[in-house]
This record gives C-alpha cells, sequence and structure tokens, in this order.
C-alpha cells in the first residue's frame, strides 16, 4: 500500500484559504471544557443578556482555531504556526457564521508570514484580525 506524497512547494505571495463554519453550542462547550474557562459573557445566557453584549459570546480562542485551520491549509503538512498575533475588534455568538481567511505576504523556503481576517456574516464585521508567522518543519527520510 502506498501513501500519499506530500509536496514542500512554497506558496505564492498573495495564495488565500478561507474556512467558514456557524459556530454552535457545541463548539462552545468544547471548548469550555477543554480550557476550564466558565467566563459568564461565554457560559451564561441570563448574565450575557443583561450584558451589553446581547447574549453569549463566541470565545475568541474558537475564532484563533478557525484562523489556525485557514493557516494550515495554506502552509500545507510541512509547515506550522511559529507565532501568531490576534486582535478582536469586535464580538462573535453562538449561531454567527464566519470565514477565517489567511493570505500569504511574504514567503520564502523556511518561512511564510500570513494575514489573518475573520470576518462575521451577520451583522457584517471583522472579529477576529492579525497575522502570522509559519515555519517549515523538518522531516524525516524514509
Amino acid at each position: 500500500m502506498q501513501g500519499t506524497t506530500y509536496t514542500h512547494t512554497t506558496p505564492a505571495i498573495g495564495a488565500r484559504a478561507q474556512v467558514r463554519k456557524t459556530l454552535t453550542v457545541a463548539d462552545q462547550s468544547l471548548h469550555t471544557g477543554i480550557s476550564g474557562n466558565m467566563h459568564p459573557l461565554y457560559v451564561n445566557e441570563l448574565h450575557a443578556q443583561t450584558a451589553t453584549q446581547g447574549g453569549r459570546l463566541a470565545f475568541e480562542m474558537i475564532l484563533a482555531a478557525l484562523a489556525s485551520n485557514s493557516l494550515a491549509e495554506l502552509g500545507g503538512p510541512f509547515r506550522r504556526i511559529e507565532s501568531i498575533n490576534l486582535t478582536f475588534p469586535s464580538a462573535a455568538r453562538i449561531g454567527d457564521t464566519v470565514a477565517a481567511q489567511a493570505e500569504v505576504l511574504e514567503a520564502n523556503e523556511e518561512r511564510l508570514r500570513c494575514k489573518i481576517v475573520c470576518r462575521r456574516d451577520t451583522p457584517p464585521g471583522i472579529v477576529a484580525e492579525g497575522s502570522a508567522d509559519l515555519c517549515r518543519i523538518a522531516v524525516a527520510n524514509t
């Protein structure tokens, strides 16, 4: 049986990858379980309704996970995130659909510098933006 053959190509400047997802209660619950974060704006609907947010927010780290997914798609199987810097200019809520897009700004064989933008569909808005560096990983010859 022959395995998948991956190439070590470097994406071109301007190459993009996008991941789109509707944020669910299940996503929120899984993140709460993994992180232990019990902040009431994220897990308590009654508290979140009384706050100026108008309902439970989606964890910002879920948005970061969507960004990392688009980076992984863009970088391929032989690159990993070396650094990531994100800001969250507006909130996303459970039920929002978010598109996370990564774009190559600088590229060489060893490193990719990428721009990240996560956009909420309704109401339209940027919920995360920033940059990331992807570095090449060593691959054993087999």
